[in-house]
């Protein structure tokens, strides 16, 4: 079963920690792009892709088996006839906010503890927008704190297949039984555990940053 949210965690016995990204360090909000595609006539798009459980179509373009302008080519095409690429890509991107105010604070504290990685299932227009927005607003600090950045449209898997988390353990010297995951989908988590992993499910809804490490005793951890 997924460890919940205000689990405590015997952190000292890990040596790896990967990180989700959106949602866990940025925020994210999947409506505002479901209401800019419904102001460009697709209004079915809010079906087709929810965070967790998405049409093939978004699992490709994850995976980078799908050109970027083929991808927003095929959602323009369900759009209003006058619709531009600008616009879709607009919209596309819609959903992605702002780095959480005390990602950087956690992150640089955890790269002095552990083994630290991001994985995150995303895209190469998402990836842009974002680290164009990180680089801005703190420069390096951010992806300095990570040993590696993994992203699956360049891996070419996603999560939550166990599969992927097999991949990656192997590529960048992961011990299973020594690394935990943090996500905020309970697929993902699911999908670390049955690859051998530790994973703690991170309810953003929920619980704030500062109440999630001392659910998990990571501040006891610290003190110890």
């Amino acid at each position: 079963m997924p460890i919940t949210a205000l689990f405590p965690i015997d952190w000292q016995q890990y040596e790896h920690v990967v990180l989700d990204f959106g949602g866990v360090l940025y925020e994210i909000d999947h409506q505002l792009t479901s209401r800019a595609f419904a102001k460009l006539g697709f209004p079915q798009f809010e079906r087709e892709f929810r965070h967790g459980s998405q049409s093939r179509l978004f699992d490709a373009l994850e995976c980078g088996e799908i050109d970027n302008q083929d991808f927003l080519l095929q959602l323009c095409n369900q759009c209003n006839s006058g619709t531009s690429i600008a616009q879709v890509q607009e919209a596309w991107n819609a959903l992605l906010l702002r780095l959480r105010p005390e990602t950087t604070g956690w992150i640089q504290s955890l790269e002095k503890h552990f083994d630290l990685l991001l994985l995150s299932n995303t895209n190469a227009i998402h990836a842009a927008h974002f680290e164009q927005d990180i680089l801005r607003n703190r420069g390096r600090q951010f992806s300095s704190a990570f040993r590696q950045i993994i992203y699956s449209h360049r891996l070419g898997k996603r999560k939550p297949h166990p599969e992927t988390y097999v991949h990656v353990a192997k590529e960048y010297g992961l011990t299973p039984e020594r690394t935990l995951l943090i996500d905020d989908t309970k697929a993902n988590v699911e999908g670390a555990l049955e690859a051998g992993w530790s994973a703690v499910y991170f309810d953003v809804e929920a619980y704030s940053l500062k109440q999630f490490l001392l659910g998990t005793g990571y501040e006891d951890f610290l003190n110890g």
